[in-house]
């Protein structure tokens, strides 16, 4: 009995520590959620510094929180999570080609405050990620299709 206890309170456990926590506050309407963060970003400025938008990183997310896009150089994919004001892909994996030092230095920018727990921001079509070191401002990426 005491084991089948302890593997139900373990699984208990081990579930809570993988759920994500996308309840928004209704009295807050800058809260971020699954439904506003749900879409697809093009990189626009690094720290300030505006980019080009020809081969400029982006990241999609989609309702089920999966995370994919172009770093610069690779393409990667991985589970977001959203928890207190903060983002991060979880798990986050590549492809591994190698890029002029330029892009390289981009994408390990980029990657870094991905995979990092980074505060992050969405307003006016805008998502702000910061981390301790960069911030990586998104601009919405509108389809063009009818």
């Amino acid at each position: 009995m005491k084991k089948v206890l302890l593997v139900a309170t373990l699984a208990s456990i081990g579930a809570t520590a993988c759920s994500n926590d996308f309840t928004a506050d209704p009295s807050n309407p800058n809260a971020i959620t699954v439904e506003n963060i749900a879409q697809k970003w093009q990189l626009a400025m690094v720290d300030d510094q505006a980019i080009s938008a020809e081969g400029a990183p982006t990241l999609t997310v989609n309702t089920d929180m999966v995370a994919s896009g172009y770093s610069g150089c690779n393409r990667y994919f991985g589970n977001a999570q959203l928890e207190n004001s903060r983002f991060r892909i979880d798990r986050m994996a590549s492809t591994r080609m190698a890029c002029a030092s330029q892009a390289m230095d981009m994408e390990f920018t980029v990657s870094d405050v991905l995979s990092d727990w980074s505060q992050i921001n969405i307003t006016d079509n805008q998502l702000t990620l910061a981390n301790h070191k960069t911030t990586l401002t998104f601009k919405t990426v509108q389809n063009n299709t009818p």
